[in-house]
């Protein structure tokens, strides 16, 4: 009989962006983690001192005649789709990495893309609308998965209010009243974080972990770390 075991997939070394307390920047905050992840070259251009600067303010699709600093206004106080959302994140981009935004059911579908996307090195935005959780926005960057059927699904994730680090699939599909905002990576040939892989059996004991490194030339995953439990 196979050993049951849970493995936990994060993609490591993202820095976390915070938002203000009372502000409605979640989505601009967990747009902004993803940008940088993969195109770390804009990282000093969100600490700009004026918005015409900013990767994502500059580049959101706005009506003929809004101002930018319109916009923004708009954005902190009511929030943003996300459509315009993944057109500034292509815009910041120039068109060499691409994004698609989608209503996605709380369904196995939506999981699989999200946990396909960590697999492939790609963090993905999530957004949903509950009474329960708030109206929110965090960046997915890593995932669980039990051989044990009937277990919890959860998601890693960065939060940017910095209160969560988990999601369970299924309560999430529980409490949400519309569905899923899904923003993922469709086309990107740069730099991608690293992959952490854990190991544990199913009373959290540590059977094994591995770090890898996505090769830019052969599109490949290669160990860097492997470390067996002792």
């Amino acid at each position: 009989m196979a050993r049951r075991h849970r493995t936990t997939v994060k993609l490591v070394g993202i820095r976390l962006r915070e938002q203000g307390t009372h502000d409605s920047f979640c989505a601009y905050y967990a747009a902004a983690m993803l940008l940088c992840t993969l195109r770390p070259e804009m990282d000093d251009e969100f600490d700009a001192t004026h918005v015409a600067r900013d990767p994502l303010f500059r580049n959101l699709p706005r009506p003929r005649g809004q101002s930018l600093d319109r916009a923004v206004a708009d954005w902190l106080t009511a929030g943003v789709h996300f459509g315009p959302l993944a057109s500034a994140l292509d815009r910041a981009c120039g068109g060499a990495t691409r994004f698609r935004a989608s209503r996605m059911p709380f369904g196995e579908k939506t999981l699989a893309t999200l946990r396909e996307r960590v697999d492939r090195g790609l963090p993905s935005v999530l957004g949903w609308e509950s009474a329960e959780l708030g109206d929110h926005t965090v960046l997915v960057v890593g995932y669980d998965r039990c051989t044990s059927p009937g277990r919890d699904q959860w998601l890693r994730v960065l939060d940017p209010t910095g209160k969560l680090d988990v999601l369970e699939w299924g309560q999430l599909a529980r409490i949400a009243r519309a569905p899923a905002d899904v923003i993922v990576c469709t086309e990107h040939d740069g730099w991608r974080p690293d992959r952490l892989s854990v190991h544990r059996d199913v009373e959290g004991k540590h059977l094994g972990s591995s770090i890898e490194r996505w090769n830019l030339s052969s599109a490949k995953w290669e160990p860097v770390v492997t470390r067996d439990a002792d």
